[in-house]
């Protein structure tokens, strides 16, 4: 029986190459990717936003969000409370799309922690699906997603469909 391992040649190649343990598939446990799924939950409280470039963003204290606050919304009055010592916010921004009936979407499939041997604490992937259809309404929209996870130091990394 064959184990699951690189031909020979290709072995020699990486180690050669020095591409470094990334680059080549061995019985190395620091090599090994393993994905944990991570709750998540809309943050409706975002919904007054409008957001007319896309973009991604985290936030992870209460006075950059009041700053993003404060330059998209009409709103009067400081952004929605969070504690960020319990959660951080996640948001995901298409921009101008036209004409529509919705602008808070779900189209976040989903969060997870990347951990491998080099990122011990975890890479946060935000995993982006397709824009859902934004109906035929007539109303000028910018649609976003902005959700709630717990809080933590590690790096977040939006993969998918990521809108530019």
């Amino acid at each position: 029986m064959r184990r699951n391992t690189l031909p020979g040649t290709l072995q020699v190649l990486c180690a050669v190459a020095l591409i470094g343990s990334a680059g080549c598939t061995t019985s190395d446990p620091t090599n090994q990717v393993q994905y944990f799924p991570l709750v998540f939950t809309d943050f409706m409280a975002a919904q007054p936003l409008v957001v007319p470039a896309p973009s991604t963003q985290v936030f992870r204290d209460q006075a950059s969000w009041d700053v993003f606050w404060q330059a998209h919304t009409t709103l009067a009055g400081p952004a929605p409370v969070v504690d960020f010592t319990q959660d951080m916010l996640i948001a995901v921004f298409w921009g101008a799309q036209g004409s529509g009936c919705f602008s808070f979407i779900n189209a976040i499939v989903q969060v997870r922690a990347r951990v491998d041997g080099v990122n011990t604490l975890g890479v946060i992937e935000v995993d982006i699906g397709p824009l859902p259809p934004l109906g035929t309404c007539a109303t000028p929209v910018n649609p976003f997603q902005v959700v709630s996870i717990e809080a933590t130091i590690s790096q977040v990394d939006f993969v998918g469909l990521v809108p530019t």
